[in-house]
């Protein structure tokens, strides 16, 4: 799932406790996963192809919303939580992700068929999944409950900038085999892209669809290719409206799990 939306799993998850200011370097910890691929020389697998349940000594013990992350990943990518990281890929997978975005695949691969492009029916179903998870973000921030996402989001990366980046960086090597400083400069990357302005730019149909065309190696500028991904996009959103059709069977499964939270 995107970063705002595991924002506001975290947030939904403490609770009570969500908005304390002592949690709030949490939800920097629980999107680490994702921001720290920004640095050129950090992989996704680096940050997700590690246990999840590694017992966490006291020093390290927020290392437990990192895990957090990939729990959340997993029931998302393959509905139900895999103790160690799964290195294949399946397009049949069971997770909520692929299962919404199923009825999606025919329709990008003649999507991308129409522009030149042949996809696999597994190339497409990955693509399926990323429209989901890009749709879930924007019917999220849509929602007037969670009009805070952004602010919040963006407030406990600030935070973590100017007074946890060390602590942070010690805690990812410890984890990981990054470094304690590429750690720190991948964090500062972060900071530096995922800026309130640029945020609140991709929540709207414009800005994810220019995410969505580039990523798939499609001309952002050809008025047909716009109009067919906001189509697809727009098939999308109505796929996740009812939200708590993940959020609830993910809560229960994280709860039911080895994690613990160490607040």
């Amino acid at each position: 799932m995107l970063m705002l939306t595991h924002t506001w799993i975290l947030k939904e998850f403490l609770g009570s406790r969500a908005l304390r200011p002592e949690c709030l370097d949490l939800y920097a910890y629980n999107v680490s996963p994702d921001l720290l691929t920004f640095h050129q020389a950090i992989t996704a697998e680096m940050t997700h192809g590690i246990d999840r349940f590694r017992e966490l000594p006291d020093p390290h013990r927020k290392a437990a919303f990192v895990h957090f992350h990939l729990l959340v990943d997993d029931i998302a990518h393959y509905g139900d939580i895999c103790e160690q990281p799964v290195r294949t890929f399946n397009p049949d997978s069971r997770g909520y992700t692929y299962v919404c975005g199923r009825s999606l695949v025919q329709p990008i691969r003649a999507f991308q068929k129409r522009f030149g492009r042949e996809v696999s029916r597994s190339e497409a179903a990955y693509q399926s999944h990323i429209m989901i998870e890009t749709a879930f973000d924007m019917v999220l921030n849509r929602n007037r409950e969670n009009s805070g996402l952004i602010s919040l989001f963006t407030e406990s990366l600030g935070s973590m900038a100017q007074n946890g980046l060390e602590e942070f960086g010690r805690t990812i090597a410890w984890l990981t085999d990054i470094q304690v400083e590429t750690a720190g400069e991948a964090f500062a990357l972060g900071v530096n892209i995922c800026t309130p302005e640029r945020m609140n730019g991709l929540m709207n149909m414009k800005g994810r669809i220019n995410l969505f065309i580039d990523k798939f190696g499609l001309d952002r500028n050809d008025p047909a290719v716009r109009a067919g991904a906001v189509e697809l996009m727009e098939q999308g959103m109505e796929l996740v409206q009812d939200c708590e059709a993940f959020l609830e069977p993910t809560m229960e499964k994280i709860r039911k799990s080895a994690f613990r939270s160490f607040l």
